[in-house]
């Protein structure tokens, strides 16, 4: 049985490389950016002007490193916290180039892990910064104040679907799409082509982690179970899982 194509979603480089790297592994494998993610200046000036000193800084998308990083105040204010927190290897990639001292837990998936984590190491009266897409539907905030914890949430970029994007996908049927965040599920469900793109069948939807599957669960959108590694290698690995070549 052939395997089907897979739809790379991630913008950038990153993106580019996993859908080399799956080509390379015996996958038909097409790069389209769906959403260009767009910085918010002046929202970045007030979180550097008005975030509280001593809190933590926590972090789930490389989008809302990079909007912070050509702000040398909202920088400053970073690398000045006691700590830096990111989920996901990608994410922490982009942190350590702002802040070297940013710590990435190990064997951590998901808000709700994340969150745990935060919670034992991060003790009390300590309170959590947390920067932001607009569109991102973000368990984490919720899964800390449950557990009693002091939350600010900055929104410093805002998630944007690109038309010629969804214009190829609406062209297309049968592809495995891998999707990499809830911004961007938001994104799709925000065009005026949602009801043709996540039309039953019409795509295998894999998400990349548990927060970004719970967004498609929350619009009725049935999907493939995420890698039990969100990483790159840990997709790929997922990949030739569920399709082995020549099965």
């Amino acid at each position: 049985m052939p395997r089907p194509g897979i739809i790379v979603t991630q913008s950038g480089d990153r993106g580019a490389l996993l859908a080399g790297v799956l080509s390379e592994r015996g996958f038909s494998a097409e790069h389209l950016p769906l959403i260009e993610t767009v910085p918010l200046a002046e929202a970045v000036k007030q979180l550097a002007d008005g975030a509280p000193d001593g809190d933590v800084w926590v972090f789930t998308s490389a989008a809302a490193v990079r909007a912070l990083a050509g702000h040398e105040p909202a920088v400053a204010k970073l690398r000045a916290a006691p700590a830096a927190y990111a989920l996901g290897a990608g994410t922490w990639r982009a942190l350590q180039s702002v802040a070297p001292q940013s710590v990435c837990f190990s064997g951590v998936r998901g808000a709700q892990d994340f969150a745990k984590r935060l919670v034992e190491t991060c003790p009390p009266p300590c309170g959590f910064i947390f920067p932001r897409g607009r569109l991102t539907l973000e368990a984490l905030p919720d899964e800390l104040r449950r557990a009693g914890r002091r939350v600010q949430e900055w929104v410093v970029y805002d998630t944007v679907l690109q038309p010629w994007a969804a214009d190829r996908l609406t062209a297309r049927t049968g592809d495995v799409v891998v999707v990499f965040s809830p911004s961007a599920v938001a994104a799709i469900a925000a065009h005026a082509a949602r009801d043709l793109i996540f039309a039953p069948g019409r795509f295998i939807w894999l998400p990349f982690g548990a927060t970004t599957a719970r967004a498609l669960r929350q619009l009725g959108v049935q999907h493939l179970a995420p890698p039990p590694e969100p990483s790159h290698e840990g997709l790929i690995r997922h990949l030739e899982t569920l399709y082995p070549l020549g099965a």
